[in-house]
């Protein structure tokens, strides 16, 4: 796209605006593709687009912090004076009939019905040839926070008998003191605390430098993830094939001089939710987790053929604004065919067939043979089933969203809202479908 258009379409993104308690939320056009709001030639920066709507619209505001909203969601924030200014400073986030900032007045539902329109709707078709969302197939309303119950109640007899036979007591287990057992690489097995395993769980599987709310949401994730792999005799490793753990040496060596500063976090992080799991329907769930979504994480049904209640598909907007959300990955035509076991070159037919509800390949067709998005992506290793194909002489462009399978809790959408103040149980709770908190 040439210059002159991309500065179009950011001058046109705009179409209404409020001012509450000297903060101004502006309308984003939902034609918009909303993971390149932020993306825009730095000659013309999103901060000159939103000045030269202030200006043409007389807009008295004097304030210095505005909010770009799409749909009722809330994708970004802006700072206007110099200290802060970027063009990526990204506030992203809430849905704004559920804010959590009390400080700021709660909205309604649709942005429609806040926003004020100051100029009669803009005649000109620039924006009538952009590219639409790929959202707008989809209901972009957040479904309403599920109650949290966090109750004390011991874990269920046969959990309890599970845990006993790897723990160093003959007693019953104490929820203070639960022993597990960890296979590691050199498949020596060791006996651990719970508490201590996860410190070395959510710091292996989790930036340390994530906000607290997302490293606590991550611990009782993984906590509930590693109760569920006792209760279904799984045997616990130290990799990918579970959840990864390094030991304090490995950590060590990892964090190098911040250590101190960054154990101490995250174990406040596992303390501060000890024996906290989440259940639905009084049961342990499978508490899956992926780095980043593409917009919307993944129906469980579409990667495992498991229709499972609690890990449907949700919006998951703040995720267009991290670094990990795309990426381009180049394959040789040589690649392909041995990772396929067919023959790929540059006269073969490729073509996407189908995607589902939160926009994954879900058939595409290599050669007249069809293959899911999933076995694509797993047999190619790309980061995401969310991809777009590009031909080049020796082999094909990747372009995906996200990073991972896509189920369950996105870590960076977590940490993103973490960022905006929902708390881990409020974090857990949007992308788990209809579970409780409880206490073991």
């Amino acid at each position: 796209m040439l210059l002159l258009e991309k500065i179009v379409m950011v001058i046109k993104m705009f179409n209404g605006y409020k001012i509450i308690k000297n903060v101004l939320y502006l309308s984003v056009d939902d034609r918009c593709e909303i993971g390149s709001i932020f993306k825009y030639d730095s000659n013309h920066k999103i901060t000159d687009s939103i000045r030269d709507f202030i200006k043409k619209h007389k807009i008295k505001f004097s304030g210095t912090k505005v909010l770009l909203l799409v749909s009722g969601i809330v994708i970004g924030s802006v700072y206007l004076n110099n200290v802060k200014e970027s063009n990526n400073n990204v506030y992203s986030g809430y849905y704004v009939h559920n804010i959590v900032d009390k400080s700021i007045p709660k909205l309604d539902k649709k942005v429609e019905d806040y926003v004020k329109i100051k100029k009669e709707e803009n005649k000109d078709t620039a924006m009538d040839n952009t590219v639409k969302s790929s959202n707008e197939t989809k209901n972009n309303t957040i479904k309403n926070d599920n109650s949290i119950i966090i109750q004390n109640k011991k874990v269920k007899s046969e959990v309890k008998e599970n845990l006993n036979s790897v723990s160093n007591t003959t007693d019953e287990v104490s929820t203070n003191d639960i022993i597990i057992e960890v296979k590691r690489k050199n498949n020596n097995v060791i006996k651990i605390s719970l508490d201590d395993y996860l410190v070395g769980v959510v710091a292996s599987e989790m930036p340390a430098s994530f906000s607290d709310e997302a490293l606590k949401a991550q611990a009782v994730v993984a906590r509930t993830y590693t109760l569920k792999l006792i209760e279904s005799k799984r045997v616990i490793t130290d990799d990918v094939s579970t959840q990864v753990y390094k030991d304090n040496n490995e950590l060590m060596n990892m964090w190098g001089n911040s250590y101190e500063k960054n154990y101490n976090k995250i174990k406040n992080a596992v303390s501060s939710t000890h024996n906290v799991v989440i259940k639905y329907n009084g049961n342990l769930i499978d508490a899956v987790y992926h780095s980043t979504s593409n917009g919307y994480t993944e129906d469980a049904k579409y990667v495992w053929n498991n229709d499972i209640p609690y890990l449907k598909s949700v919006s998951s907007p703040w995720d267009a604004s991290v670094s990990s959300f795309f990426r381009e990955n180049s394959i040789d035509f040589n690649t392909i065919s041995d990772k396929l076991g067919i023959l790929v070159d540059s006269n073969s037919i490729i073509e996407i067939i189908s995607r589902d509800e939160s926009n994954r390949v879900s058939k595409i067709k290599i050669n007249d043979i069809e293959y899911s998005g999933v076995n694509i992506r797993n047999l190619l290793q790309l980061r995401s089933a969310d991809f777009d194909i590009d031909k080049y002489d020796n082999g094909i462009t990747f372009k995906t969203k996200g990073y991972g399978h896509g189920v369950g809790m996105s870590q960076y959408g977590a940490n993103e809202m973490a960022k905006i103040g929902y708390t881990y149980d409020k974090i857990i709770s949007y992308y788990y479908t209809n579970v409780n908190l409880e206490k073991i």
